[in-house]
This record gives C-alpha cells, sequence and structure tokens, in this order.
C-alpha cells in the first residue's frame, strides 16, 4: 500500500497536497501518515511470524534501519522512474520521522501490549476449555 500511495499521481484526484497546515505542507502530514504503520506491522513480523532468533533478538534495530532504507528507496525510485513524480528530501524526512516514531513507540509499548493481549487470549481460551 505504501509503495501505491508513494508512486500514484494525486494531481489526478482533486486532492491538492500542496496546501499547508501549520506551516507545513500537507505533503508531508500524507508522507507521514503512510509510513506510520509501518514499524508496527515490521516488529510484530521479526518478533513473532520470522522463526529465526536473529530477527527476533533485534527486531528493533531491522525495524529502523529497514524502515529507513526503504523511505529513501521510494524517493530514489520517484526520482529515477516516475515522470509524474519526483524525490523530495523533505518528503524523506517526513517518512522518517513517521519510522522513528512508530519504532520509539513499538520499542517502548510493544512488548507490553502483546503480552497482555496474549494474556486475553489465554484467559478466554481457558473459560471455552
Amino acid at each position: 500500500m505504501v509503495l501505491f500511495l508513494c508512486f500514484y499521481k494525486f494531481s489526478s484526484t482533486g486532492i491538492d497536497l500542496g496546501k499547508y497546515f501549520l506551516g507545513i505542507r500537507m505533503d508531508r502530514y500524507a508522507h507521514f501518515a503512510m509510513f506510520f504503520p509501518y514499524p508496527f506491522i515490521t516488529w510484530l513480523t521479526c518478533r513473532y511470524a520470522v522463526k529465526n532468533h536473529f530477527f527476533a533478538r533485534h527486531a528493533i534495530v531491522l525495524t529502523l534501519l529497514s524502515g529507513l532504507l526503504f523511505a529513501g528507496l521510494t524517493e530514489v525510485c520517484q526520482d529515477m522512474f516516475f515522470k509524474s513524480r519526483q524525490g523530495d528530501v523533505y518528503d524523506f524526512l517526513a517518512d522518517s520521522l513517521s519510522i522513528i516514531t512508530g519504532t520509539v513507540i513499538v520499542s517502548i509499548a510493544g512488548p507490553h501490549a502483546v503480552q497482555y493481549i496474549d494474556s486475553l487470549i489465554s484467559a478466554t481460551k481457558s473459560k471455552h476449555q
């Protein structure tokens, strides 16, 4: 979904991302929102879906580094392969801020949230047995 949004030409939709809100161009808010889910999904995948202890042990670092790399690559690809889009350092900064914010939230709250959800699931299973 992020790739689609990064490469889609929004000018054909009538959505004006060139307007400003609180002195920040709306395009930057869109970039922040697009990349915000990435750390949560990546961390959960590294931590619980991949059966490799390296990924589980280094989930936070892998989440941050892969997110920043992904954000950078989307900007480079926009610049190189799409005439309707161009790479932008400020878009990359918005993407990076989103990745960093999400990664910090995950590193603080992620393990506790997963543990809490696991306890709710365990309690529900034990009631039905």
